[in-house]
């Protein structure tokens, strides 16, 4: 059953940027997120909630969650996606237009206590073990309430697939990820979130 705090909840703005960092040696800079959607995932964050644009929501963004500064960015991906987050879904299309770029950075990475569980750089092949425990979780018939936090976001399988990043997802992995990232939590955090 979703129970929703219709009081203190907040309706989504419908709209979204991830962002992809990464190192050196190619590894993502991804956070484990303080609370719902649950798993690891790229920085990313709504757009209209307190931004005035999509370039002023990355780079606050990333200052935000991770502590770095963008010094500069890329467009890689756009696209609608039926996920829902800790709001109450956007109307009348749920789900949010996603702005997904690549972003290069400086500074020392510093995870925001509370919004995340903690940060760092992952490897493709540690991304990918991500990606197959969020499968193996929702083969295994998990929620996303119970999805554990060593595990990718559900949307961000579509996402790094877009972004050529987890090139080797079948149709079938992806409609799975869809089914979980467009299933409502048992409740609405927006209010009631540390």
């Amino acid at each position: 059953m979703t129970t929703t705090n219709t009081t203190s909840a907040k309706r989504c703005s419908g709209d979204s940027v991830g962002i992809l960092i990464t190192d050196s040696a190619d590894r993502l800079l991804m956070v484990t997120r303080g609370w719902w959607p649950k798993g690891t995932a790229p920085v990313a964050g709504h757009v209209r909630d307190s931004h005035t644009s999509v370039a002023a929501a990355l780079v606050a963004e990333v200052e935000e969650e991770v502590g770095l500064t963008v010094t500069g960015s890329c467009l890689l991906w756009e696209g609608h996606l039926p996920n829902l987050c800790a709001s109450l879904p956007h109307q009348p299309r749920p789900g949010h237009v996603w702005t997904l770029a690549r972003a290069t950075a400086t500074g020392t990475v510093r995870p925001a206590p509370g919004e995340t569980k903690g940060a760092r750089f992952y490897s493709r092949r540690e991304v990918m073990l991500l990606a197959s425990a969020t499968l193996a979780h929702y083969r295994a018939g998990g929620t996303p309430a119970t999805q554990p936090d060593a595990s990718l976001e559900a949307v961000w399988l579509r996402l790094l697939h877009e972004a050529a990043y987890l090139p080797g997802l079948s149709a079938a992995d992806l409609a799975l990820a869809e089914t979980a990232y467009s299933t409502p939590p048992g409740e609405y955090w927006r209010g009631g979130r540390p």
